[in-house]
C-alpha cells in the first residue's frame, strides 16, 4: 500500500516547492476503509510512505464522518528559502478555494469547484491499488 501512495504524495507538493508543502486526504465510506484494512492501517501507511519521503508528517485518521473514513497525511517540515515562497503560495491558493467552495456570508455564489478537486487522491489511490492488487494476484507474479 505504501507503493502505491508514494506518487500521489510526491504529486501533492507544489510546483517548483522541491518536493515540499505537500498534503494528501483520502475520503471513502467507512465500509471500503475497513476492506483495505481499517483507517489506522491507512494512516499507517500513510506515514510510512510520507516518511520514506523525508516529510516531518502529522497525520489524521477520521471514521464515520458525513464523508465517511477520512485519512490524511500533510508534510510539516520548513521549506528552505528556496521553496518557501511557492509552499506559501499554495498554501494560500488552497485556503482561497477552501472558502470560496464554503461561500462567505453575503457574497457572490462560490467559484466553480478547483482543478484539484479533493476527491481526486482517492479516485488515483483507488485505481492504483486496484492495479498493484491485480499485479500481484496474476500468475507468475512473484507476490
Amino acid at each position: 500500500m505504501t507503493a502505491v501512495l508514494l506518487p500521489l504524495l510526491r504529486a501533492s507538493c507544489p510546483p517548483d516547492a522541491g518536493g515540499y508543502g505537500g498534503s494528501v486526504e483520502l475520503r471513502m465510506p467507512d465500509a471500503e476503509a475497513e476492506q483495505l484494512g481499517g483507517a489506522e492501517l491507512l494512516r499507517s501507511a500513510l506515514r510510512a510512505a510520507a516518511r520514506q519521503l523525508g516529510w516531518k508528517v502529522e497525520t489524521h485518521a477520521l471514521v464515520g464522518t458525513r464523508h465517511g473514513t477520512m485519512v490524511g497525511v500533510v508534510d510539516r517540515r520548513e521549506a528552505p528559502a528556496a521553496f518557501a515562497e511557492a509552499v506559501q503560495r499554495d498554501m494560500n491558493r488552497r485556503m482561497r478555494a477552501a472558502v470560496d467552495r464554503v461561500g462567505r456570508p453575503g457574497a457572490a455564489p462560490p467559484a466553480p469547484a478547483p482543478a484539484t478537486d479533493p476527491r481526486m487522491p482517492t479516485v488515483a489511490f483507488r485505481t492504483a491499488y486496484a492495479e498493484a492488487r491485480q499485479t500481484e494476484s496474476a500468475p507468475g507474479s512473484d507476490a
